[in-house]
């Protein structure tokens, strides 16, 4: 009969462990080597829309290559998507919002009530939708807000009481995902663009 492994045993193999001084939160004296954070608002905001999809852009291409990685990031890559989708709209909200009285709108984790203030700014703001990409767009949230309402549903496998959040899909192409979100990214940074050159001719 085999000796059950001790918890010492574990401690003494080859798996990084905790030490006495580690620190999550430090910095390396090594110049330029640090993640810079404490950036200004506007700025801190970017980047976040920024992080959040080349996270999951990085996390997909992991998960084409490994089907065991594919299984587990499949929920960050969902989650990470969708809190790209809500800061995007947050910050054009918030950006150019104010200058046709539209207030900018932080608290409010629904992808469709952020989607149906930034039809209104598309709508306060002149030359409209000549390709007609705006209706395609919606589309996508849509998907989103049906299958994830609120941001739980891939962030935690159970809601505050217990009870299973019900999944939408049992199954995922990450790489049309992926595909999808690189065309809403252009969308949002035309937007940006756009409303920016306006503002500059005090639209």
């Amino acid at each position: 009969m085999s000796e059950q492994p001790t918890f010492e045993h574990f401690l003494e193999s080859d798996f990084r462990w905790p030490r006495r001084g580690d620190q999550a939160f430090a910095t390396s004296p090594t110049r330029g080597s640090n993640a810079e954070i404490a950036l200004p608002v506007s700025s801190r905001a970017v980047m976040m829309i920024t992080g959040y999809k080349r996270a999951a852009d990085l996390m997909v291409a992991q998960a084409t290559r490994d089907r065991y990685d594919r299984d587990a990031l499949v929920y960050p890559i969902i989650f990470n998507y969708r809190q790209f989708i809500e800061l995007s709209l947050k910050y054009l909200i918030a950006t150019y919002g104010p200058q046709v009285n539209i207030a900018a709108n932080w608290t409010s984790h629904r992808l469709d009530e952020l989607w149906k203030i930034f039809s209104g700014l598309l709508n306060a703001y002149p030359s409209g939708d000549p390709e007609g990409t705006d209706p395609a767009v919606k589309a996508i949230i849509a998907e989103f807000a049906k299958v994830d309402p609120n941001s739980f549903s891939y962030r935690y496998p159970v809601d505050i009481k217990g009870n299973p959040i019900p999944i939408a899909f049992g199954e995922l192409d990450v790489t049309a995902l992926s595909d999808a979100m690189s065309a809403l990214s252009s969308y949002f940074s035309g937007c940006d663009g756009y409303f920016d050159s306006l503002s500059a001719n005090e639209v």
